[in-house]
């Protein structure tokens, strides 16, 4: 018997405790929930029915949300939780419980790190720690012949009063076998990043996890896997043709790891005439001209390198194991070959000061960045710098604020002297004195393509404009 699910992707918005200004949470990317399209796929290849609702696309109320899910009649609801906002979706899963007959599942990073702490909320009836590609319609079949799903790996729930959960799978699925995601239940139409250009837009995986240790990021520490190249362009060449997307932002952690499989990706966009552009993240140290170049002709227009720092010391701290000159030959040479540069900054790292933060500063105008995207240093979930706050404080603050969110603020961080006001002004410094220059407006006026990008430059100069005058900066 098939089910009729609805996926909903809530607004989030921006956090007191997030690493990135109001401005940027809320302005820098309209992404399309790409997770929630891959559940969408594998539950309408169990043969369900389903829809995904994203709320954040159009701004939805909860009411207005509440409207179509009564229209649809779902019997499962389906959320997915990250731990930033953990509470937000607590929030509508509350709502939609008290007003709907439906079960209520939610998955994600948080249900894998915190799932009894998760499930401690009773809006929630079943959490999937781990991939959902086998657990989640196994999950579904229980249901429906009203049977414990204590057997099914990677399943949290509710005995009585006590919250159990399964072991996660060992072994994660071959990301060849994943169906691609259920764009046909999106609206294409709306996605949008402040740099790009064209539409339809969309996001894609061609690999999960990073085999970098950097300190600071939670992906370091998910097995690195690829899909197969044919796999990845099947699914371009679906995109490009079944919904009209013209521009792709790969969202690997670092998409040029493995030079072979990226060069063959670019020539078989060329060998298929597939007619768009892309951009990637990247490391500083896995590119060069052959590659660059590959790239450029198959369409990638962007590409955003993790730079961090321009501090020796600080980089060494961090574990990124990149240099100055490294940085500023990547720059130099993805310029030389026709491709804009995004430059990744983080602030409040161990050795930061005010002095080394300026100096990043005029070291992004003089390598001539194309846009910079400034970030302050946090302890993420599921990071080498959240295990130092553990170890240094004896608590684990995310757990605290899965449990409770009023009681939580922002992060302490040991590891810097610059206080929360000092790395937010800077923060705003770095950003007024790199993007208010003339030579970059006029680049960017001179480089529209379209009255729809003009519109969301304008908002972003808007809202940062109202922003700086509130807050006296």
């Amino acid at each position: 018997m098939a089910m009729r699910i609805a996926l909903i992707h809530c607004p989030l918005g921006h956090r007191s405790f997030s690493e990135n200004l109001k401005v940027v949470d809320e302005e820098f990317c309209l992404a399309p929930p790409i997770v929630l399209a891959y559940v969408a796929a594998i539950l309408e290849k169990a043969g369900h029915s389903v829809i995904i609702i994203d709320a954040n696309a159009f701004n939805l109320t909860k009411e207005k949300t509440l409207k179509i899910l009564r229209n649809f009649a779902p019997d499962i609801i389906g959320f997915r939780s990250d731990s930033y906002w953990f509470h937000r979706v607590v929030e509508w899963a509350t709502y939609f419980k008290n007003r709907m007959d439906a079960t209520i599942i939610t998955g994600g990073i948080n249900i894998s790190l915190y799932p009894k702490e998760s499930l401690s909320y009773t809006c929630f009836d079943y959490g999937i720690a781990g991939e959902a590609v086998e657990s989640l319609p196994q999950l579904l079949t229980a249901l429906k012949w009203h049977e414990k799903p204590d057997h099914i790996k990677g399943i949290v729930y509710r005995n009585g009063d006590e919250v159990r959960a399964n072991p996660a799978p060992e072994k994660l699925a071959n990301f060849d076998d994943y169906p691609f995601p259920a764009r046909h239940l999106l609206p294409n139409y709306r996605y949008s990043s402040f740099a790009s250009q064209r539409k339809n837009y969309t996001i894609m995986l061609t690999s999960t996890g990073c085999p970098y240790g950097c300190s600071f990021c939670a992906i370091s520490r998910i097995p690195y896997r690829e899909r197969s190249v044919k796999n990845v362009m099947d699914e371009i060449q679906e995109c490009y043709h079944k919904y009209g997307i013209r521009e792709f932002d790969f969202f690997d952690a670092t998409f040029f790891i493995n030079k072979d499989k990226s060069m063959e990706i670019c020539e078989e966009i060329l060998k298929r005439d597939i007619r768009i552009e892309w951009s990637c993240r990247s490391r500083v140290d896995v590119i060069d001209k052959e590659l660059l170049r590959n790239s450029f002709r198959s369409g990638c227009r962007k590409i955003y390198y993790g730079i961090e720092s321009t501090s020796a010391e600080v980089l060494k701290t961090i574990n990124k194991n990149i240099d100055y000159e490294q940085i500023a030959r990547a720059i130099e040479l993805t310029r030389d070959c026709g491709i804009a540069t995004l430059g990744f900054f983080m602030l409040g790292n161990p050795g930061d000061t005010a002095e080394s933060v300026m100096s990043m500063i005029d070291f992004a105008k003089k390598i001539k960045l194309d846009y910079v995207q400034v970030c302050r240093t946090i302890a993420k979930p599921n990071t080498e710098l959240n295990d130092q706050l553990i170890r240094k404080y004896g608590v684990d603050f995310w757990k605290q604020y899965i449990l409770e969110e009023k009681s939580f603020q922002r992060l302490p961080s040991p590891w810097t002297t610059l206080s929360e006001d000092e790395i937010d002004k800077l923060m705003r410094k770095f950003y007024k004195s790199f993007y208010f220059r003339f030579s970059i407006l006029v680049k960017r006026v001179l480089k529209l393509k379209s009255m729809d990008e003009f519109v969301r430059y304008a908002k972003v100069a808007a809202k940062w404009f109202i922003c700086n005058q509130r807050d006296g900066v």
